[in-house]
């Protein structure tokens, strides 16, 4: 929701309450001030009656209205004093219920007593509730569209210098960007903003350059002592004047030199994946590229006997790096091949814009939703780095791909969705 939009129903929010409390005040003060006014006219008539009396030679009624609900009559008794009532009569001309206020005051002259009666009809509550809320329906619709024109004066003038931040930071890419300007405003708090911004921005594309130029300099710094490391120990494993426990020992530290520079390159291959280094794609058939991964695999874990089902429904081709997209395929299948058991199942299928890949396995030692984690690996796999997995989730959070995994009946299911 825009801000605008938060702004004007925080506003409404606040006043409705407001013009009802208003309007509720507004309908007794007036109908108060109406009544007082009614009062006040038939008081003033009163007086004139009792001046008409004071005319009279004798007693005698006289009508003051053509309804005779107003008149002067003589009675044998008084009581010297007056009172307003409020009653209903049926109007046959309106063909409805008629307020009317009435006034009856007591009037004793030349030892006669008289009763004055005067009646004035008064506007009806739901006449005045009806004015009202037609008022308050023209004050809301005023308040509405004044909200409107405000705000939108306001997002264009005062808003507009934190709409051009905004938008520098929507346009701002990392990769592509080494610092960016926000400019210099007159209002203080955006001008506060921005600075903030830059320093930030700086800061950010500063860290950003040192972490990459790190690992490319470890990368190329780590490559050159493990070449050596190795061509040592391929002289060391031809000298003829060795043991079995120093050629076991040499076998071990080949192991862990094999497994230390497969880990340099896989973490490099992350960061170049995260900085999005892999920049040229190209169109990828994916079920040519899955065919030939699945046979290369097929080979290489021939001793596992694993039986495999593949079924390629859809043809896909999707744009990626050829790289990126081997790697995503390959460790998927790898992954099936390597946490499988002997003699188990491997079932692929291209269907429904998706790669869905199943395979039979030991239950995870480890909870299923830190399977993506880097390092995360099963206890059994000890030649496993943990990062084949993490380099997939990479990928697919780097291009907007879904990667789901579920396990149902020892059955390991990973599906890949190309959104």
């Amino acid at each position: 929701m825009k801000l605008t939009t938060k702004t004007i129903i925080y506003y409404l929010l606040i006043s409705l309450p407001l013009l009802l409390i208003a309007g509720l005040f507004s309908y007794y003060l007036i109908s108060s001030e109406l009544k007082d006014g009614t009062d006040e006219a038939l008081f003033k008539e009163k007086i004139n009656c009792e001046k008409q009396i004071q005319l009279f030679n004798q007693p005698k009624i006289i009508y003051l209205s053509l309804d005779s609900l107003s008149s002067i009559k003589p009675i044998v008794f008084t009581k010297n004093k007056f009172f307003y009532i409020d009653t209903l009569i049926y109007d046959k001309l309106e063909g409805e219920p008629l307020n009317l206020r009435i006034l009856k005051s007591f009037y004793t002259t030349k030892n006669q007593s008289y009763l004055i009666t005067l009646s004035k009809p008064t506007l009806e509550d739901d006449e005045l509730m009806e004015g009202l809320y037609s008022a308050f329906a023209l004050i809301i619709s005023f308040l509405l569209i004044a909200f409107f024109v405000v705000n939108w004066f306001i997002a264009k003038i005062l808003w507009k210098p934190f709409y051009t931040t905004l938008q520098q930071l929507n346009n701002y890419d990392l990769k592509n960007n080494a610092f960016t300007n926000f400019k210099n405003v007159s209002t203080k708090e955006f001008q506060q903003l921005n600075v903030a911004l830059n320093k930030m921005t700086e800061k950010i594309y500063l860290d950003y350059a040192q972490q990459k130029q790190f690992t490319e300099n470890a990368s190329h710094e780590m490559q050159t002592p493990l070449a050596i490391i190795k061509i040592a120990l391929d002289n060391l494993f031809q000298s003829p004047n060795l043991k079995e426990e120093e050629l076991l020992i040499l076998q071990n530290i080949e192991s862990a030199t094999n497994k230390l520079s497969q880990l340099n390159k896989a973490l490099l291959l992350l960061t170049k994946i995260e900085n999005n280094q892999f920049n040229t794609s190209q169109k990828i058939n994916l079920n040519a590229l899955i065919t030939r991964l699945v046979n290369d695999y097929q080979l290489i874990y021939e001793a596992k006997n694993v039986s495999l089902s593949l079924v390629l429904n859809q043809e896909i081709t999707i744009q990626l790096n050829p790289i990126l997209a081997e790697l995503l395929i390959g460790n998927l299948i790898n992954n099936a091949y390597k946490h499988n058991m002997a003699n188990g199942t491997i079932e692929i299928k291209l269907e429904n814009n998706s790669f869905i890949i199943s395979n039979s396995g030991n239950e995870l030692s480890f909870n299923k939703n830190d399977l993506f984690k880097r390092f995360k690996k099963d206890d059994t796999s000890k030649d496993s780095l943990g990062l084949g997995l993490a380099i997939v989730k990479s990928i697919t959070d780097n291009y907007n791909y879904t990667i789901l995994y579920t396990d149902t009946n020892s059955q390991h299911v990973f599906t890949l969705k190309f959104n």
